[in-house]
C-alpha cells in the first residue's frame, strides 16, 4: 500500500518537472487568485476593525430644556441604563457643562466676553450615551422621544451621526461585496486553468494510461498521478501566497506606515497568521485538487463511453 502510495506520488511530480513552464504558470493563476482572496479577508477583518474603532468613539447626546429638573433627567438616565445594549450613560449638569465650555475656549476672549454679558447659564443639562453597538442608537432615540420624558428633551444629537455610521456600513458592506465577486471570478478562472492543465497532461499520456488500464491498472491508481500534481501545485500556490502576504506585512511595519497601523493591518494579520495560513494554503490545495479531480474523472467517463 505504502509503495503504491510512493509511486503515484512519484509519477505526480514526475509529471510537474516534465511540464515545468505550464506548471509555473498554473501556479502563478492560482496565486493571484489567492492573493485575492486573502486581500478580501484582510480588508474585512480591517473594516470590521475600523467600525469598531468609530463605534467606540461614537455616542449620543441628549439635551434636556432649561427647565427641566434634575430628579427627571436622572430617572432618564437610570431607564437608559437598564438596557442591555447601553453601555455607559453620563449625566452632564448645567454647571459641568459650562466649567467645560470655559476650559474648552478659555483662550477665546470674544465668546468669554459674550458668556459674561449673558449673565446666566446658557447651556443645557445633558446625558452622554454610549451603546455597546452604533446600530442600537436609533431604538434609543425613538424610545427617547416617544417615551413618558419625551416634553423636557429639547433635542438628541443621532441624526448628526446616523449618517456617518449609515455611509460607513456602506462603504464596508460594499468593501465585502466587490472583494467577494472578484475572488469567486479568480477562484473560477484558477479552476479552469488548472483543469486544463491536468486534461493537456491527461491526453499528452492517454496510450500509457490505456497501456497501465490493459495490464489491471485501477482508475484510483490512473488518476493518482494527476491528482498529486494538482496538490502539489496548489500547495505552493498557496504557500508563495502566504509568504507574500506576510512580507508585505514585514515591509509595511518596518517602515513605520502610519495609517495600516490605525486601520488594524498588522494586529489584524498577527492575530490571525495561522487562519490566514490554512485559508491561503487549503484554499489552494482545495482548488487545485477539485480540478484536476474534474478533470481525470471526465477523461475516464469519456474513455468509458
Amino acid at each position: 500500500m505504502f509503495n503504491n502510495f510512493f509511486r503515484v506520488f512519484k509519477f505526480g511530480w514526475q509529471e510537474i518537472s516534465r511540464n515545468m513552464g505550464i506548471s509555473i504558470g498554473t501556479i502563478f493563476i492560482i496565486f493571484i487568485a489567492l492573493c485575492l482572496v486573502g486581500g478580501t479577508f484582510l480588508l474585512r477583518g480591517m473594516s470590521e476593525n475600523l467600525i469598531a474603532t468609530l463605534e467606540n468613539k461614537v455616542d449620543v447626546s441628549v439635551y434636556f430644556k432649561d427647565d427641566a429638573k434634575e430628579e427627571d433627567v436622572l430617572l432618564v438616565k437610570k431607564q437608559i441604563e437598564e438596557f442591555p445594549e447601553v453601555k455607559e450613560v453620563e449625566y452632564i449638569s448645567k454647571e459641568k457643562a459650562l466649567e467645560t465650555f470655559k476650559e474648552t475656549h478659555k483662550n477665546n476672549q470674544l465668546l468669554m466676553e459674550s458668556l459674561t454679558e449673558i449673565g446666566s447659564n446658557p447651556l443645557p443639562s445633558s446625558l452622554n450615551i454610549k451603546a455597546i453597538q452604533a446600530s442600537s442608537y436609533e431604538n434609543l432615540t425613538n424610545f427617547l422621544m416617544n417615551g413618558e420624558y419625551k416634553n423636557i428633551i429639547e433635542k438628541i444629537n443621532w441624526s448628526e451621526n446616523q449618517a456617518i455610521i449609515e455611509r460607513l456600513f456602506s462603504i464596508s458592506n460594499a468593501v465585502k461585496t466587490g472583494g467577494f465577486a472578484a475572488s469567486l471570478i479568480l477562484v473560477l478562472i484558477a479552476v479552469i486553468v488548472t483543469f486544463n492543465t491536468i486534461r493537456l497532461a491527461i491526453y499528452s499520456k492517454r496510450e500509457e494510461i490505456e497501456t497501465m488500464k490493459l495490464i489491471g491498472a485501477t482508475n484510483w491508481f490512473i488518476r493518482g498521478p494527476f491528482v498529486v500534481q494538482g496538490l502539489i501545485t496548489g500547495f505552493f500556490a498557496g504557500l508563495i501566497a502566504f509568504l507574500f502576504f506576510y512580507g508585505v506585512e514585514m515591509g509595511l511595519s518596518s517602515r513605520g506606515l502610519g495609517i495600516f497601523g490605525e486601520l488594524g493591518f498588522f494586529n489584524f494579520f498577527e492575530e490571525n497568521i495561522l487562519l490566514f495560513l490554512i485559508i491561503q494554503i487549503g484554499g489552494g490545495i482545495i482548488i487545485s485538487t477539485f480540478a484536476s479531480l474534474l478533470a481525470v474523472q471526465r477523461y475516464l467517463k469519456t474513455e468509458k463511453n
